[in-house]
């Protein structure tokens, strides 16, 4: 094979994963099968308010879903409001929510108003060292993606859902709904 035709192969596999790259779109948190890992969050709302707590732990092998979102704002909060009606929909079946802001402790007002105004039951909390938190790392969170829902149950990832508009938000319902059928 000729130095032309060996780069021009070269450069045609190049071009086929970079359209695998851009199709997938970007990667971000824990792949299913994988176990949930333990990191620690400042509890904001939840039993545990003001006090540091690991919910991955809290939830041991009962059915959850680990929602971690960018940043504050109405989309971010219309997904918290539908997160909390589901686990409210399902706690007799021992589903677990939490919300986890990845911004910090910034986020701390926006989420106590959110719960007085749309009476959230689930924890919601921050990474107390914003997107520098080990977190982000253990759980492979992308600073592009805006949201990153986690079903797992047993300590281990059955889905892994990103960038959820308030509008798909029946993916994580019924990726939770499959989830607690398998149970």
């Amino acid at each position: 094979m000729t130095l032309t035709k060996y780069l021009g192969a070269i450069a045609i596999m190049f071009l086929c994963y970079l359209g695998f790259v851009w199709a997938t779109g970007p990667a971000s948190g824990l792949a299913v099968g994988e176990p949930t890992l333990s990191f620690t969050v400042m509890d904001v709302t939840g039993a545990y308010k003001g006090k540091r707590i690991c919910y991955v732990c809290e939830f041991q092998d009962a059915p959850n879903i680990l929602s971690f979102f960018q940043t504050t704002g109405d989309e971010t909060a219309k997904l918290i409001v539908r997160l909390n009606e589901l686990y409210q929909n399902n706690k007799d079946k021992d589903l677990k929510a939490v919300a986890v802001i990845v911004a910090g402790t910034d986020a701390t007002p926006w989420l106590e108003d959110l719960q007085r105004t749309s009476a959230i039951e689930i924890p919601m909390v921050v990474l107390r060292k914003g997107p520098k938190d080990v977190a982000v790392r253990m759980y492979h969170l992308d600073p592009e993606v805006k949201n990153t829902f986690l079903v797992a149950v047993n300590r281990t990832v059955k889905a892994n859902l990103t960038d959820i508009q308030p509008g798909s938000f029946e993916q994580v319902a019924d990726a939770a709904t499959r989830m607690l059928a398998g149970k």
